[in-house]
């Protein structure tokens, strides 16, 4: 991936972008929506897709335009984190809860998305890591989600590509966070993620996506060649694998040197299938498929300390989830469907 432009040349242009198609599409609603539903209802899609994804688009336009606004307010109000740098922190944490949780009030509205956990003790409790599922651009949101909920602050590891998003480009870089490049890792990235956990307090959690990007049959096999190439042994358990791709232990390795204390979260979700990619989420747009979040906590002390074992031990919790999922896949499959009384 080459690398992004720098933030005076990227922000105006991400910014101008998100404000003029923003503008836009809302000076056009009133004209745009009669003949997005009429085409629905013209080709059969009664519960209207088109007017659905017009909507989406635009509402996640404005979370971005009004994110950027606030942002600008705190610049002003905290003077950049000079004045107050506690409350600085604090308000920008708050920013970027609210970024989240309206985008995904914006996919419950028009694409169906809800996001339920019937289980959040897991999350309770001191320093930990979380290594998370990453198959969707919808579940990058659901661990800062979930830990809100539990009392808890994200520090995550993201992917540079991110800073596109204009809001998030500027929040990113005030809560502590790694923006991180997989196509050219470096040992300096690596010591910034390390920092991260090292720094991190009580009330925290570090977030990183082992996988390091959504599943297609292709990247599978990529992985189960890569992993082929030092372990045989673990290739050959990953090979079953069929949601998940297999781990990359080099970032959850620099957590836990970082903070050898830290319990380990294994997150999990199921309901992200066929909607890992833009295209795919507006396909399924008005499909109601809840996402379900599935955490198990596993205290360091019961976690090996060799960096072999770890890779190993690894999988075998992606082998886990990946049998968590396919089990919940089926019953969901299987369920009989509600009926109106």
């Amino acid at each position: 991936m080459a690398s992004l432009p720098r933030p005076l040349v990227r922000r105006p242009t991400t910014i101008g972008a998100a404000t003029l198609l923003a503008l836009g599409l809302a000076v056009l609603t009133p004209i745009t929506i009669p003949l997005l539903y009429l085409v629905d209802l013209i080709t059969g899609s009664f519960q209207g897709r088109r007017v659905r994804t017009y909507l989406l688009i635009t509402a996640t336009l404005w979370t971005e335009l009004v994110g950027v606004i606030g942002a600008t307010a705190l610049t002003v109000w905290f003077l950049n984190g000079r004045r107050n740098p506690d409350g600085w922190l604090s308000a920008n944490y708050r920013l970027e809860f609210w970024w989240c949780k309206r985008h995904v009030t914006n996919l419950g509205a028009f694409a169906g998305v809800s996001i339920t956990m019937p289980d959040p003790s897991p999350l309770a409790g001191g320093r930990s890591i979380m290594v998370a599922r990453h198959s969707s651009h919808i579940d990058a949101i659901v661990p800062l989600l979930v830990l809100e909920d539990a009392d808890r602050l994200a520090r995550y590891t993201l992917k540079e590509d991110l800073k596109w998003a204009p809001a998030m480009d500027l929040v990113g870089d005030r809560t502590p966070n790694v923006w991180i490049n997989r196509s050219t890792p470096s040992s300096e990235m690596f010591q910034q993620i390390e920092q991260l956990a090292a720094e991190m307090p009580d009330n925290s959690t570090c977030v990183i996506f082992p996988e390091g990007t959504f599943r297609t049959q292709e990247r599978h096999e990529a992985a189960i060649e890569r992993l082929r190439s030092s372990r045989d042994d673990l290739a050959d358990k990953a090979n079953g694998l069929r949601y998940v791709l297999p781990p990359r232990p080099a970032g959850t390795l620099a957590l836990m040197r970082g903070a050898p204390d830290a319990d380990i979260i294994v997150l999990a979700n199921v309901g992200v299938e066929g909607r890992s990619s833009i295209k795919e989420i507006i396909a399924t747009i008005t499909d109601k498929r809840p996402i379900e979040v599935h955490a198990v906590r596993h205290p360091r002390s019961t976690i090996p300390t060799d960096d072999d074992e770890i890779n190993a031990w690894l999988i075998e919790r992606w082998i886990e989830m990946d049998d968590w999922i396919h089990h919940r896949v089926l019953e969901r499959t299987t369920a009989p469907e509600e009926t109106e009384p």
